[in-house]
């Protein structure tokens, strides 16, 4: 009960639209509710980060495969973590920080299982260069998707959270466990690379405006 009421005391007066707090305190409450093992406040929460966290995560990791494995791994951590959760930070900036080592995690380790084979760099190098031929075949959420899938990780995950979740920067930095000006410069370099993949190559296209 204790664990509750600190939970709606830290987020009494947060500048949030009234459905986002009732959400956030519901939210919080089922993961205080996890610190006496209710199995009951796990399945919530997973029913209701489960598309969420997928999209986010399949975002970061371009791993269909994955995706399953490590939305099982982060809500097993917030089983295991409950007690450690600081009412102070909202519940899907918690989970969404767990999902974000996670799935980094396992990349890593898909990548150097496969580094004999894989070198991420040339790959990279030759979608580009394979793009153009057909560039005008896709559809726009297909290129797009394609687009985004030769950004990094990091500034995949940027581009996530701010214009698909709707978060703040300052938010977003707690996720990633950096400095906000690092999410800043993130955002940039991802504008900014989406932007020169998304421009046809031609000579006009090269010219100064």
């Amino acid at each position: 009960m204790k664990a509750q009421a600190e939970v709606t005391q830290s987020f009494a007066g947060t500048p949030l639209s009234t459905h986002q707090n009732g959400q956030q305190l519901r939210d919080a409450d089922l993961i205080a509710r996890l610190c006496n093992a209710d199995e009951c406040a796990l399945e919530q929460l997973y029913h209701h980060y489960y598309t969420r966290l997928f999209r986010f995560i399949a975002r970061i990791t371009r791993r269909d495969e994955l995706i399953d494995e490590i939305i099982n791994d982060v809500m097993f951590v917030v089983w295991e973590k409950a007690a450690s959760y600081d009412p102070k930070c909202k519940p899907s900036t918690w989970i969404f920080g767990i999902a974000f080592n996670k799935a980094r995690q396992v990349m890593r380790d898909a990548n150097r299982a496969e580094e004999e084979s894989l070198d991420e760099l040339d790959e990279d190098s030759s979608w580009l260069g394979k793009q153009d031929a057909g560039m005008n075949q896709l559809e726009l959420d297909e290129w797009l998707e394609s687009a985004l899938s030769a950004l990094s990780p990091e500034h995949r995950a940027v581009i996530e959270l701010t214009y698909y979740e709707g978060l703040h920067y300052s938010e977003i930095a707690v996720i990633m466990g950096c400095p906000e000006n690092t999410v800043k410069t993130r955002m940039h370099h991802a504008r900014k690379n989406l932007a020169l993949i998304l421009t046809p190559t031609n000579d006009s296209s090269n010219r100064t405006h």
